[in-house]
């Protein structure tokens, strides 16, 4: 498959290219999860694969949705039904990854212990922010330290199911509730990971399978050889797509390689380091410039002069943002 299609595929495959998703769980359903440490973020992403949705009803803190650490360690969005299972594949990895951490802020394997036993209890009444949690796990006899011991030490307990994120009380304060991650998966929980990660970014390989899940090169090539048929599913056509995409748009963050989509000499300009993913054009999935948005004004910045007809494309993309957002903006290049 040449380059460009195979980003036609792939612009298919993640719902960018019409026709698109008629619902948040449509979205989440065929990426299998959405990056989430910043909902505004997610928001971003859900507009860019669907028809006629508002940012303000996409009920993404809603019981239909858990929001905890799963692929690399980051936040995601993930259907309350998957939550359990991926977090049987992803957990262990991520309890690991940061042992040698919690072991310097003193959260050895006794305080933790003692500390996800009581959390049931602290957390029975509802969510409660971060420094409710640690005033009410002293109260049980749990003293944790200041600084980054309660961040990791929630983020252990979320990696074993017992929590997830809950309601933002404010933009950026996070509360914690309760979890029931349900049963343990019947299959082989790594290879239906595997499974639906490539029925929303294929074409892909292990190795890209590997970069999206964090989990290394070892197991995502196991996973892929215990599927049936890890052949992709031809997609239609795509067709002429123009799309912007926010921070850390899965699109960006879904393969090994990062200049497939993003010409090598402009990377920088969209991974600007920290992790962080810049706002991107897309035009028929690979990336022609950036665009900011602050306050009423969206600019946008090509990476070299854009075509009339994609300028009217984008004009037409920042107009359903509008829509989406219910603000209004006002388009330069």
């Amino acid at each position: 498959m040449t380059r460009s299609g195979a980003l036609a595929a792939r612009t298919a495959s993640q719902l960018l290219a019409a026709p698109r998703a008629a619902s948040v769980a449509e979205v989440v359903e065929r990426l299998g999860a959405l990056q989430a440490q910043d909902l505004s973020a997610t928001a971003l992403a859900v507009r860019a694969r669907s028809s006629g949705l508002v940012a303000s009803e996409l009920g993404l803190e809603s019981p239909a949705f858990v929001r905890t650490w799963l692929m690399r360690g980051t936040l995601h969005l993930v259907a309350a039904s998957d939550a359990g299972w991926m977090l049987s594949v992803l957990g262990p990895r991520n309890r690991a990854r940061d042992a040698r951490r919690r072991a310097q802020l003193g959260l050895d394997d006794a305080v933790c212990d003692r500390a996800v036993a009581a959390l049931p209890d602290v957390l029975a009444d509802g969510p409660l922010d971060r420094a409710e949690v640690v005033a009410r796990l002293a109260s049980a006899g749990v003293v944790i330290g200041p600084g980054q011991a309660a961040p990791h030490l929630l983020a252990y307990a979320a990696s074993l199911g017992v929590l997830a994120l809950g309601p933002e009380v404010a933009r950026g304060k996070a509360t914690y509730r309760l979890l029931d991650p349900g049963p343990p998966p019947s299959a082989d929980a790594t290879a239906e990971l595997a499974r639906r990660y490539l029925d929303g970014h294929q074409p892909a390989g292990w190795a890209d399978f590997a970069a999206w899940s964090g989990l290394g090169a070892r197991p995502a090539r196991a996973a892929f050889a215990a599927l049936d048929d890890p052949t992709p599913t031809p997609r239609g056509p795509a067709g002429p797509t123009v799309r912007l995409v926010g921070h850390f748009d899965p699109y960006l963050l879904g393969y090994a390689d990062k200049t497939a989509a993003v010409p090598a000499e402009f990377v920088a300009r969209v991974r600007t380091g920290g992790g962080f993913v810049t706002p991107t054009v897309l035009v028929d999935g690979r990336a022609v410039a950036t665009w900011r948005r602050h306050g009423s004004a969206l600019s946008v910045e090509p990476f070299t002069p854009l075509s009339d007809a994609t300028r009217a494309a984008v004009a037409t993309e920042a107009t359903d943002l509008a829509r989406f957002l219910a603000e209004p903006l006002e388009l330069s290049f």
